[in-house]
């Protein structure tokens, strides 16, 4: 009896943990994030990836180092 009830406290304590409907947290420290158009975290300062967006920077650095050879 006593290893079901503790397999089933496993198995919800492992769906709650993965289950989580609370939107998207910052990987960084776990902050739930509100503002989804703000792309820093406000307590670590993480940088959230844009979908969508591209580096310019990078890609403006790409295009001049080819046209160099």
């Amino acid at each position: 009896m006593f290893y079901t009830l503790f397999a089933v406290l496993l198995l919800l304590v492992v769906a709650l943990k993965y289950l989580q409907t609370n939107g998207e947290c910052c990987p960084e420290c776990q902050t739930s994030r509100e503002d989804a158009e703000y792309p820093l975290c406000p307590d670590c300062g993480w940088i959230y990836e844009v979908p969508g967006e591209e580096d310019e920077d990078y890609e403006q650095a790409k295009e001049e180092e080819d046209l160099r050879f």
